[in-house]
């Protein structure tokens, strides 16, 4: 139990720090105001889904098991038109797999809030989304974001992106 432990702090906490083994200086973005045109990569990311899809493993059901995936990847699905339609780009979505999408877009917390409210409804499950101006500020965006609890919306901003640990991969 206590090695599991190390493992997870130890994954954990390798994300924030730079090449050299510092912890990365991360400053809490304001949010923007909605006529800011920057653009940002948004994270987002279905929270407790695993557990949800456990429960239908632990009853060694394949048919509650394929409904349940269904209906994340229908959710999923949804999102992505949403995000689509928003932001009137098809290239948007960089990435949409499981219950992850990352894209690009000007900062709109009435999409935002959307994208939350279709995958509660849809899966009965929260979602968290992590924001910020670059990739590695996008991955670290969403541990933050997750950390927080269910329904958060955080962006951060690095002080020097280029130190980030570039290795480091998000997961759910």
């Amino acid at each position: 139990m206590a090695f599991a432990f190390l493992q997870f702090t130890t994954k954990t906490l390798s994300a924030f720090l730079d090449q050299n083994g510092k912890l990365v200086d991360i400053q809490v973005l304001e949010t923007p105001a909605e006529t800011d045109e920057t653009t940002f990569y948004f994270g987002f990311d279905g929270d407790s889904t695993g557990d949800y899809l456990d429960i239908a493993f632990g009853e060694s059901n394949e048919d509650e098991v394929r409904k349940r995936s269904r209906v994340v990847y229908g959710a999923i699905n949804t999102l992505k038109k949403l995000i689509y339609k928003e932001t009137k780009d098809h290239n948007s979505v960089l990435f949409a797999e499981g219950d992850n999408i990352l894209f690009k877009s000007c900062y709109k917390v009435s999409l935002l809030n959307e994208l939350q409210r279709v995958y509660k409804e849809t899966t009965g499950l929260t979602s968290s989304i992590g924001y910020g101006k670059t990739l590695p500020e996008v991955a670290l965006a969403m541990r933050l974001s997750k950390a927080k609890g269910g329904g958060s919306i955080m962006g951060i901003g690095l002080r020097d992106s280029s130190k980030i640990n570039s290795t480091d991969r998000p997961t759910s």
